[in-house]
C-alpha cells in the first residue's frame, strides 16, 4: 500500500518528525499559519496535515485558537501497546506471507540499518530508520485499512521512545528486536515472524515498566533543603 506523494503528505511527514523529535514538544502551542511558514507549505496541505495528526492523537486543534502538541505519556502509552500488540501480529503475519520480492530485499538492507543507527546511537537517525521499518512492513501487509490504523500508533510510539530513550531501555536491544523481524519476514517464516513479534512486545513492556520505575523514584527523591 505505496502512499503517494502530495503536499498534505509531505506537511505531515515534516510535522510529525518535529513532534516526534521534539523539535515541537508536548504542550507547545502553535498556529496553523505559524507552521504553514515554517514548512514554506501552503495552509490547505498544512490544515489537512493537521487534521490527520489529530486524528492519531499526535495534536488537540483548539477551534479559533493555537493547535497543541499531546504529551505521550506513560499511562497513554500503556494503552497504546495494549492495542499495538493485537494489531501489529497481523501486520507481520500478513506482511510474511503478502511481501514481494523487492520489499524482502529492502528488508534485509534495513536490517543493516537499524542495527548500525542503534550503534551510533543518535535517537534522532535511529527513528528514522524504524519509521522506514514500520511503513515497509505495513504496506507489505497489503491490506488498507491495517496502514492507516498503524500510521499514528507508530507515530506514538516513536514519539515516547524519542521522549525517554535516553533514560530506560538500550537502541541496540530495540534494534535487535527489529532486526529479528526484518529477518524472519524476508525469510517467508510465519513462526518465526511471530516470535519476533512478540519480542518488540516484551521489550516495549519492560522499556515502560522500567521508565514507571525512574518516574515513580524522582517523585519519593527528597527535595534538598536551601540554604538561607
Amino acid at each position: 500500500m505505496k502512499k503517494t506523494t502530495s503536499l498534505r503528505d509531505t506537511a505531515y511527514d515534516r510535522l510529525e518528525e518535529m513532534i516526534v523529535t521534539q523539535v515541537l514538544p508536548p504542550g507547545s502551542r502553535v498556529t496553523e499559519l505559524e507552521l504553514a511558514k515554517k514548512l514554506g507549505i501552503g495552509r490547505t496541505p498544512v490544515r489537512e496535515a493537521l487534521q490527520r495528526l489529530a486524528r492519531e492523537k499526535l495534536i488537540e486543534v483548539k477551534p479559533r485558537a493555537a493547535i497543541v502538541v499531546l504529551e505521550m505519556t506513560l499511562e497513554r502509552q500503556r494503552q497504546l501497546l495494549e492495542f499495538r500488540s493485537v494489531v501489529e501480529r497481523q501486520v507481520v503475519q500478513l506482511a510474511t506471507l503478502r511481501a514481494n520480492d523487492a520489499q524482502r530485499s529492502r528488508m534485509l538492507q534495513l536490517q543493516r540499518a537499524v542495527e548500525d543507527a542503534a550503534e551510533i546511537g543518535e535517537g534522532g537517525l535511529y527513528l528514522r530508520v524504524v519509521r522506514e521499518i514500520q511503513e515497509l512492513l505495513s504496506e507489505a501487509a497489503d491490506n488498507e485499512f491495517l496502514f492507516d490504523s498503524m500510521a499514528g500508533i507508530y507515530a506514538l510510539a516513536r514519539q515516547f521512545t524519542y521522549m525517554y530513550y535516553r533514560q530506560a531501555g538500550s537502541l541496540k536491544r530495540a534494534a535487535a528486536a527489529h532486526s529479528a523481524v526484518l529477518k524472519a519476514v524476508a525469510s517467508k517464516d510465519p513462526a518465526a515472524a511471530l516470535e519476533a513479534s512478540r519480542g518488540i512486545e516484551a521489550y516495549l513492556a519492560q522499556f515502560m515498566k522500567d521508565m514507571a520505575r525512574i518516574t515513580t523514584t524522582r517523585k519519593k527523591k527528597p527535595r534538598t533543603p536551601t540554604k538561607r
